[in-house]
């Protein structure tokens, strides 16, 4: 990302600040100079990407954050085709065929499919009878938490067995902490809509694909050859010197005509600010202005995760690996959230003939795992791949990432967390909070938040004192979706 500008180089007053060098941050920034405003992203390290980050070792690729993006994703396409950021564009490999949950011990291949899937031997006779007298089920228009939910509805195997170790693959969290409408707000609206989560699916499915609901090929995994930090390198380099790094945002005050911000030792000046950061560092920036806001945004937890990448040598696993990977559910006790087959999901991320695996330990079910040393972590890893996929040989690469604090935890306070944090942006018109935390922990909620935000940008009431180029930004015309 060597394009970027420390902030010694240059005098920063702009049209738009964007605080924070994240997806979220890098999306708006671009999004808004491709519309002719100037804008300045501040990131406080020397590389932006935020957890976007892909690293080559020893011939294999580490993902250290979000390994894949899932079509279709309309504003993620966009901005890919927009940046230039297509060319290695890789789709899942063809040897996944399965999805593994542990249960008794043993690693379960499941298909890929929800009818098979759900109709498997995995499951107890009960509980599939249970699943099917789903649509039976009244509905809750409150909203509860997601075990709660999940219980409820499909009762207590398919919460152990799918939905806890769901909830500790996606967000490294806990169900009985996590609210439903707010992790998986689609699955309410199904209920509330339908009276039936299946039901709805079951007429999205028949509207969108045809003949055939269930076709698993309808939603694709892709990623790129070097990994999905290829997609922050574009755009920091079609942002080029926008971009100012080393660059540390302590305070943000409203003026007459916007805003003015402390960057390290100086200030400059901006008619509008996107602050696209973490929940917690958010909140440092909002106690000034409103201190309950700010208190919102620092209540939503973060617990520790650490990402353990192992590489193997040809021929040290005897199992394909042929699947997305292995979730471990609660009630097995193993440790571990999930291994998943990186090696397997795409190409490029080990040399020929090896084999790569990331592991996830941690999260709000087992915090304080996440803070062990490396080789501890690494060890509990390949016993993993030893007792589950029968690896004989230690792996040649073993790398840890520690996330101190890692995806955010919606509580079932957090609708009202949220409704405090749009009230600050009332008041300070000119004011726009963008991040995981509000839009959902994927890259491409992330996204399509951050060009929402874009659009809001340009479409809010005209400050005293914003520029002439601003201006004349609302009046052209939109670029495709």
């Amino acid at each position: 990302m060597g394009l970027a500008f420390s902030f010694l180089d240059m005098r920063l007053d702009t049209d738009v600040a964007v605080v924070g060098g994240g997806i979220s941050g890098l999306t708006a920034a671009w999004a808004l100079e491709r519309r002719g405003l100037r804008v300045r992203l501040l990131e406080k390290r020397r590389a932006v990407g935020g957890r976007i980050v892909s690293e080559r070792v020893d011939g294999f690729l580490m993902e250290h954050g979000p390994n894949l993006l899932i079509s279709p994703a309309p504003g993620a396409e966009r901005l890919i085709e927009g940046c230039s950021a297509g060319e290695g564009r890789i789709a899942r490999g063809p040897l996944v065929r399965h999805r593994y949950l542990v249960r008794d011990g043993r690693a379960h291949a499941l298909p890929l499919d929800p009818v098979g899937f759900v109709g498997s031997s995995f499951f107890s006779l009960g509980a599939r009878l249970r699943f099917l007298a789903e649509p039976f089920v009244p509905a809750v228009a409150t909203d509860e938490t997601l075990a709660q939910f999940a219980a409820r509805r499909f009762g207590r195997e398919f919460l152990d067995y799918v939905v806890d170790p769901l909830a500790g693959g996606l967000y490294a969290g806990d169900p009985a902490q996590l609210s439903a409408g707010a992790v998986f707000p689609h699955l309410k609206r199904l209920e509330s809509a339908s009276g039936s989560v299946i039901g709805g699916l079951l007429k999205a499915r028949l509207k969108r694909a045809g003949s055939n609901p269930f076709d698993p090929r309808r939603r694709a995994l892709f990623s790129f050859r070097d990994g999905l930090a290829t997609l922050p390198r574009a755009l920091a380099a079609s942002l080029g010197g926008s971009i100012v790094t080393d660059a540390n945002v302590s305070a943000l005050h409203p003026t007459r005509t916007g805003f003015r911000l402390r960057v390290n030792e100086s200030d400059f000046t901006a008619r509008t600010v996107v602050v696209a950061l973490p929940a917690y560092s958010a909140a440092k920036l909002l106690e000034p202005l409103d201190r309950e806001a700010a208190k919102a945004a620092a209540g939503i937890s973060h617990p520790p995760l650490a990402v353990v990448f192992l590489g193997y040598p040809p021929d040290a696993i005897r199992h394909p690996l042929d699947g997305l990977g292995v979730l471990m559910p609660r009630v097995e006790r193993r440790g571990i959230l999930g291994i998943l087959f990186s090696s397997t999901l795409f190409e490029h991320r080990a040399p020929d003939g090896q084999v790569a695996v990331t592991a996830y330990v941690g999260g709000a079910r087992e915090p304080e795992l996440a803070l062990a040393p490396p080789e501890e972590l690494a060890y509990r890893v390949h016993q993993e791949m030893r007792a589950l996929f029968r690896a004989r040989l230690k792996p040649v690469v073993a790398r840890v990432r520690y996330w101190r604090r890692s995806l955010p935890q919606p509580g079932l306070d957090h609708a009202a967390r949220v409704a405090r944090l749009r009230q600050v942006q009332d008041r300070f018109p000119g004011l726009f909070l963008a991040g995981n935390y509000i839009a959902g922990v994927s890259t491409p909620a992330c996204i399509d938040q951050a060009f929402a935000i874009s659009e809001r940008v340009l479409e809010s009431p005209i400050p005293a004192g914003r520029s002439e180029r601003m201006n004349s930004a609302v009046t052209r015309e939109r670029p495709a979706a």
